[in-house]
């Protein structure tokens, strides 16, 4: 799948289109997509395919995957998607150690769903801030109208 993530002057766009041709775009605000980028990052890093880029792929919409209702009908990645983009966020901004990551993590997945996230390499944990960081970069640098262009395949992930 092609994600396009569009740089516009008062709004953000994200486009997605699928390997059969159907696309998705939505509106993200004005400010730079940071959540989105991690999501990019977590579902990839953590080899998470049944997240919010992958519930994308197999036709979802981004409204459908905003109704609560619709989430709890989804398999608990998506969950722990949502969790990690924010918790990688959060390490970014420095809200958080490297050290606390984990923890921070496993108590709000605590409250969503069942799932937990037992470790997080270290290794693992770095790339992902790197690439964060990279991708955050290359977006700032971005003029109005300007694309950032990323791939991603869910059934490569795992």
């Amino acid at each position: 799948m092609k994600i396009t993530l569009l740089k516009k002057e008062n709004r953000n766009q994200l486009t997605c289109v699928r390997l059969d041709g159907s696309h998705v775009t939505a509106n993200l605000g004005p400010t730079l997509p940071h959540h989105d980028l991690a999501h990019y990052v977590v579902e990839k890093q953590f080899q998470l395919k049944n997240g919010f880029f992958g519930n994308i792929e197999r036709g979802h919409s981004v409204a459908e995957l905003s109704d609560r209702e619709i989430i709890k009908s989804l398999d608990h990645e998506v969950w722990t998607a949502e969790v990690l983009a924010r918790g990688l966020q959060s390490l970014f901004t420095g809200a958080c150690t490297p050290e606390q990551f984990a923890p921070l993590i496993n108590a709000e997945l605590a409250h969503w769903s069942n799932a937990r996230v037992d470790h997080i390499s270290t290794i693992t944990l770095q790339a992902a801030l790197q690439e964060f960081r990279a991708l955050v970069d290359r977006y700032r640098t971005l003029a109005y109208g300007e694309a950032l262009e990323l791939h991603f395949n869910a059934t490569q992930v795992a």
